[in-house]
């Protein structure tokens, strides 16, 4: 039997580190070699075999479920695949290994608290004697706001800024570490860290005090499992006068070296009461069920070194790392007693070459630390910022300077597509959208890193979430988020929020443009083949969308406050909301009421795929009435155009579907671009839509055209100003009345790298979970080639191509077990050679690797 050909995930992402809902299986094959025939799966319960499927005959291969009987608690299984082709080739992949993680009702310990609330950064430890050599060893911990865990003086894995962001009163999250290697026989010590987080520095909590929770699971080696929980008077000791003064997520850190308690978390360390340690209190718990973090963890990604290095002013160094990332810094630092040194951090530089931070609005982003007189690494916990530029203050060895990185922090989720093309220019946007993106994982798909936000902002989603899933994996990261959006929805009216967790800025009800909810869920179907998703969640989109409905008038949703949000600032209305960005010529109850349509629409499509064909009416009538009332109220039978003709109101009515004659409002979009220069007026929503509806209707060179544009407003502008993330806004604000909202970390117009997936290479797909995809490459006359790859469920989809001004030559990898439509415009081409002939628009490929050449047409 051939081993590792094939490759056993969940739904392409892996597993979390404490499973507890539903299991589920998807895998690979290693080659482009036939389809599946039949499958096996077992499961071990450590290295016993709980479940074996026999052989069942099944073209599934991804979210297969696991049948069999219950899983325990706190508990290690490993599963494996076997699969036959229909050419015979029988393969095994390796054995995964995973864990069960505990329930809510399991949670027995009690949650401490430090007797001052305002504590900035209390430590816990505990003493507990193990009796006998170990097999096995499980930690779980849940701090509020963050937390650090620590055994014998070593730290408990390599994650930050945990656990996860959830609504603390509806969800706890736990993570769950992997200690036996901590341990020993004899005496052990425990240690927890605690920083404000989320939960320290939101309004409703900060009084309150952060607080956590633990249990250690221990298995000996002669089978005896052994809980140790926290109960009351159960030997907890605390201290809150250690070296971290103050932590805040906006603020940053001061952290005072004179104040470290050496060995604090180890043991023979003496935590009298003399010494400063009290007994920790126990605390009610916060409202929220507890639950694994069922998302991949913050860690550092990589690390960047100084593209150069200034000293604008005696003493002060200014260090740019040459890209603009979201992460925290790491010195080496050795300076007398008392030394302070600040650190602080921007995205932009004024004349001076000195930091300007006034876009980061009230958010300080500053680091302090007080030397200890002794040679310290140094960086921070608790906090972390949005840069491209540092500041340092306070070193005086330059060589502290030339050694320091920076480390990029956020969720690990891995990389899912490639992209790249002949153009250097295209090739820099699709790096500026990429580097937005990851810079905004933290938890929850932020808006941007750096300011006093830094919220999961839905209306930017909408747009947002089908590059993201082209760019990186996914699937727990959004299933995560949705499960946030469903905690902050309405009970009585099923409005959802604008930002989730619900905090800080945005409304209830949302602004109607917050279709993202309802695409969420969308594209885990789309992508991962998730449909049990779709069944979790239809309640909560069918909520949301009669709501929507509800309040409409004569079939026109009556409110927005967003709509296409951010246009070009001749287009907006001056002195509006987000200083001037709501759009002034664009209205906002059309944007309001066609997300009601696509709503309407997605819903049905959802009803047919669940079976749940009496609800079929419904998303029909509402599609109809929203679809009429757009027309009557906002069409132009005589131009063709939308209310004001603008791009954004024509554009997001062709893409809807709407427009009755689609080719004369195309050509009223094509004229308005041709009279603005080959420039944009669009926002954050119909950016993205008007690539595409150009594309779509035969002009897919001024599309390209509009792309690599490098005056303002475009992206390559953006390029052109020293830009290596997308920004929130077209201009380029430095000062001035724009700056209340001008991130230059903004991943809401990174759009565009979708369009490079979608239409550049072609990739889209047809069929749930790749299963059945389309590669329908269109071929810019400006751009020679392009290559890319996508890694579906399936396994990976490559295509590259290249063009003279007749022919194309198109290179595609059709996976393991899916079938691929090529879209060719019915004619002559070649395929590995031999001539075909495409039947209806198409050439169907089976797995392998192929040659196409064909006419440009």
């Amino acid at each position: 039997m051939e081993k590792k050909l094939c490759e056993l995930t969940g739904f392409g992402t892996g597993y979390p580190e404490a499973l507890t809902g539903e299991l589920y299986f998807s895998w690979k094959y290693g080659e482009p070699d036939g389809y599946q025939k039949e499958y096996r799966l077992l499961l071990w319960e450590e290295e016993r075999l709980q479940w074996d499927t026999g052989w069942i005959v099944s073209e599934q291969s991804e979210a297969v479920k696991y049948q069999g009987s219950p899983l325990k608690e706190d508990c290690d299984y490993s599963a494996q695949v076997m699969i036959r082709t229909n050419t015979g080739r029988l393969t095994e992949s390796d054995r995964i290994s995973f864990s069960t993680g505990i329930s809510d009702e399991n949670w027995i310990s009690e949650w401490l608290k430090p007797y001052q609330p305002e504590a900035s950064a209390p430590m816990f430890r505990r003493e507990f004697f193990l009796e006998k050599p170990l097999k096995r060893a499980r930690l779980y911990v849940c701090g509020l706001g963050y937390c650090e865990a620590y055994l014998n003086g070593e730290k408990a894995g390599q994650d930050l800024l945990g656990p996860a962001w959830t609504d603390y009163r509806k969800r706890v999250c736990y993570t769950v570490y992997d200690v036996k290697k901590l341990l020993k026989q004899g005496e052990n010590v425990i240690g927890i860290l605690l920083g404000r987080g989320w939960y320290g520095s939101m309004i409703n909590h900060a009084l309150d005090g952060i607080l956590f929770s633990a249990q250690l699971s221990v298995t000996y080696e002669d089978g005896q499992k052994v809980w140790f929980s926290i109960e009351k008077n159960s030997g907890w000791k605390v201290y809150s006068g250690g070296p971290i003064k103050e932590n805040s997520i906006y603020i940053g850190e001061v952290y005072d070296a004179r104040d470290e308690a050496d060995g604090w978390n180890d043991t023979g360390f003496d935590a009298s009461y003399e010494n400063g340690w009290k007994t920790a209190i126990v605390t009610e718990p916060p409202e929220g069920i507890v639950v694994p973090k069922d998302v991949e963890p913050i860690e550092k990604i990589c690390r960047i070194s100084p593209a150069a290095v200034t000293e604008p002013e005696a003493g002060c160094f200014v260090i740019d790392f040459g890209q603009n990332i979201a992460g925290l810094i790491e010195i080496e630092i050795e300076e007398p007693e008392g030394t302070e040194i600040t650190i602080r951090y921007a995205e932009l530089l004024d004349d001076k070459g000195m930091l300007n931070t006034a876009n980061l609005r009230t958010a300080q982003a500053k680091d302090v630390y007080i030397s200890a007189g002794k040679k310290a690494h140094y960086c921070p916990r608790f906090t972390y910022h949005g840069f491209r530029y540092a500041e340092i203050r306070g070193i005086s060895k330059k060589e502290s300077i030339s050694g320091l990185k920076a480390a990029v922090v956020r969720n690990a989720v891995d990389k899912r597509g490639h992209f790249e093309c002949h153009s250097d220019l295209v090739n820099k946007i699709q790096d500026m959208c990429v580097w937005t993106e990851s810079n905004n994982l933290h938890w929850v798909p932020t808006d941007c890193p750096q300011r006093d936000e830094r919220l999961g902002w839905l209306n930017d989603l909408t747009v947002r979430a089908e590059e993201a899933v082209y760019n990186f994996e996914l699937h727990r990261f959004y299933t995560k988020f949705l499960q946030d959006i469903a905690d902050a929805q309405g009970k009585r009216t099923g409005a959802i929020t604008d930002t989730v967790p619900y905090t800080r800025y945005g409304s209830q009800p949302a602004d109607p443009v917050c279709s993202s909810f309802l695409i969420l869920g969308w594209l885990m179907y789309q992508h991962y083949g998730d449909r049990d998703t779709l069944e979790k969640y239809y309640g909560c989109f069918s909520a949301w969308t009669q709501y929507l409905y509800s309040v409409s008038e004569d079939g026109i949703v009556p409110y927005s406050y967003y709509g296409d949000w951010a246009s070009p600032i001749s287009g907006s209305i001056e002195g509006s909301y987000g200083s001037g960005a709501v759009s002034g010529i664009t209205p906002g109850t059309l944007m309001s009421t066609g997300f009601l349509y696509y709503n309407a629409g997605l819903m049905r499509q959802m009803a047919i795929i669940l079976e749940k064909q009496e609800d079929l009416p419904l998303w029909e009538k509402i599609a109809g009435d929203t679809k009429k009332a757009l027309n009557e109220k906002f069409y132009h039978s005589q131009t063709g155009d939308y209310a004001s003709g603008s791009q954004a109101a024509n554009t997001f009515m062709v893409w809807l579907g709407i427009a009755p004659d689609k080719e004369k409002t195309v050509k009223r979009i094509v004229k308005d671009v041709k009279e603005h220069k080959i420039h944009l007026t669009t926002g954050n929503i119909c950016s993205r839509y008007i690539l595409e509806v150009l594309t779509e209707n035969g002009y897919v060179d001024l599309a390209y055209a509009l792309v690599t544009q490098t005056t303002y407003p475009s992206w390559g502008y953006m390029v052109e100003k020293g830009a290596t993330t997308t920004w929130e806004r077209w201009e380029f604000v430095e000062s001035g009345p724009l700056l209340g909202m001008a991130s230059h970390d903004h991943p809401m117009y990174s759009t565009v790298s979708a369009w490079f997936y979608r239409y550049l290479l072609g990739i889209q797909v047809e069929e749930a979970g790749f299963r059945t995809f389309r590669v329908h490459p269109y071929f810019p006359k400006k751009l020679p080639w392009v290559k890319g790859e996508l890694n579906t469920v399936k396994g990976k989809i490559e295509v590259a191509w290249e063009k003279s001004e007749q022919e194309a030559v198109v290179s595609v990898t059709v996976p393991f077990h899916t079938q691929c439509y090529y879209i060719i415009a019915d004619g002559p081409c070649t395929v590995n050679g031999k001539a075909e002939k495409p039947m209806d628009g198409k050439l169907i490929l089976k797995p392998g690797r192929y040659k196409i050449v064909h006419p440009i047409l």
